[in-house]
């Protein structure tokens, strides 16, 4: 088995669950890490969610040779949402703008 590290996660993030090859990703939280796989809380439409455990991510090369983790689906990252970059820099002006003019504390 190779030394595989898959991307980085942590407690409650957002990512794409896939119950099989083929599926269509639902939305699923981050619930717990650790070194290879995740475990979920997908997102289930019109039934609420449902916990998924040891979920590997979809490039990792041990679904090849282990094929009965793939039983268990497996998950990838969401795509950056761009309006979070502007966001943020435009929380990080007004910041300044604010400092620069806010009284100093004695």
């Amino acid at each position: 088995m190779s030394d595989y590290s898959m991307p980085e996660t942590k407690l409650g993030d957002l990512v794409r669950f896939y119950a099989h090859e083929g599926a269509d990703p639902v939305m699923a939280f981050v619930t717990q890490t650790s070194a290879r796989t995740l475990t979920l809380w997908a997102v289930v439409p019109g039934y609420g969610g449902v916990e998924k455990t040891s979920v590997h991510h979809r490039d990792d090369p041990g679904l090849a040779e282990f094929a009965a983790w793939k039983e268990t689906g497996v998950w990838d990252a969401l795509p950056a949402d761009p309006r979070v970059a502007v966001l943020s820099e435009r929380v990080s002006m007004l910041e300044k703008r604010l400092n620069a003019v806010a009284p100093k504390k004695a």
